[in-house]
């Protein structure tokens, strides 16, 4: 017991220096912009003081403030004087040959700057897009020997640990705990997407995607409306599942799996209404693969739609809408949790969202120990088992910067016409 004590003060310090460090490393705010253009101004291809390297500093410091300027508000500004048509015509052609300076300047000396400051077309904004893969890189090679060192000693202190415990933790949390109090198997449904064989852009017969076709029946009433595809597209047996599927079997596996609990697993492609009885059942994937178990989810009061990337959220008395599309260069997704729990008890829970990003911060957020009581007190009413929930989660690619519970709210549909 005193030597994994002494271990552990060894690997906290180091654990936290490493931690400290990967936060510098991905830490992008308005002090790094301004850094950045410093930066570009000086550069040869801004070396010149002039019209142009005021226009660019205007508009970085009129995006970090969320303004976006209009012609005649560049031209008295920047200019210093009204806009006519044949000025507004002017402070166009100077937005193109800014762009292009930018352009050339990022394809020599800003090549490897991890922060890209990009004007699009037709637009009077900068757009921020922060690569922190070269930033990361960049930090690495400046401490690649201390972060080897660290690492390899937390390997090590990690391997001792593993092999001195018997079997896996039991998880902590509320929400899970319930999924071992009785005899029944868990079933872990991954979401996995629907693919159909025919013509592609080579000319040869290959595999496509529609994210409105997500199974069989979709095809099957598809062709009813498009006869003359009929023998053209075929159903077909490949699939794919998205990061958020592995990721999440990854957190659940090491709460149920050492013989902690007796586990299945299935593609929700290849599940039957009878596959979920005498079973408690856990669905991690994409909105799209819910193939036949969307009926639960708008049973319960929601409905998704796949073109507007957006869905809608019944509660008491209203009836709420999310909207996945992403804002600037920050990606939003609302994941949502189902959870009910039948009447001879297995427990039924669905983590559900529109990308990756949703479903895995949210399975963080509900695999952290500090989360334990999760929704305690905020299911009133005869079930408070019987639940459903909004999270709204802002981040960059897989890597989630905020996540937030907006809502939790009770499911007040009888759970034997919800679930078989």
């Amino acid at each position: 017991m005193s030597k994994k004590i002494e271990l552990i003060c060894v690997i906290l310090p180091l654990k936290k220096k490493i931690t400290v460090l990967i936060q510098n490393i991905l830490m992008t705010d308005h002090r790094k912009i301004s850094l950045t253009l410093e930066k570009l101004l000086s550069s040869k291809t801004f070396s010149k003081p002039g019209i142009y390297n005021e226009l660019l500093n205007y508009l970085v410091n009129c995006s970090l403030k969320g303004e976006i300027p209009k012609e005649q508000q560049i031209a008295l500004d920047v200019f210093g004087k009204k806009a006519g048509q044949e000025k507004e015509l002017n402070v166009r052609v100077y937005i193109l040959n800014l762009r292009n300076k930018l352009e050339e300047y990022y394809q020599n000396e800003g090549k490897d700057d991890d922060i890209i400051l990009h004007i699009p077309k037709g637009k009077y904004q900068v757009e921020f897009r922060f690569l922190h893969f070269k930033s990361f890189r960049r930090k690495l090679e400046q401490n690649g020997s201390i972060l080897f060192i660290s690492g390899l000693i937390l390997l090590v202190a990690a391997l001792i640990l593993v092999f001195n415990s018997n079997r896996f933790n039991q998880p902590k949390q509320a929400i899970w705990k319930g999924f071992l109090k009785s005899d029944y198997p868990i079933l872990i449904v991954l979401g996995n997407h629907y693919f159909f064989n025919d013509s592609i852009a080579t000319g040869r017969f290959g595999t496509s995607r529609d994210t409105r076709i997500n199974s069989d029946e979709d095809l099957d009433e598809f062709l009813k409306t498009n006869p003359q595809l009929i023998g053209k597209i075929r159903k077909s047996r490949t699939t794919y599942i998205n990061n958020q599927a592995p990721i999440g079997l990854f957190r659940l596996m090491k709460m149920f799996g050492g013989g902690v609990a007796d586990v299945e697993m299935k593609y929700s492609s290849q599940l039957q209404w009878e596959d979920t009885r005498n079973k408690h059942l856990i669905f991690i994937g994409s909105i799209k693969t819910l193939h036949f178990l969307k009926q639960t989810i708008e049973r319960v009061g929601l409905k998704y739609d796949l073109e507007q990337t957006s869905f809608a959220y019944q509660t008491a008395d209203s009836i709420l809408f999310f909207d996945n599309r992403s804002e600037n260069y920050l990606s939003r997704d609302y994941s949502s949790l189902i959870h009910f729990r039948t009447s001879d008890g297995r427990k039924v829970l669905f983590l559900l969202s529109d990308n990756d990003l949703g479903n895995i911060a949210a399975m963080k957020y509900l695999t952290d120990e500090r989360n334990a009581v999760f929704p305690k007190g905020q299911v009133k009413g005869e079930n408070p088992e019987n639940f459903k929930a909004v999270f709204e989660v802002k981040g960059r690619e897989l890597t989630d910067f905020n996540v937030a519970l907006i809502r939790v709210d009770p499911i007040r549909e009888n759970i034997s016409e919800v679930w078989p």
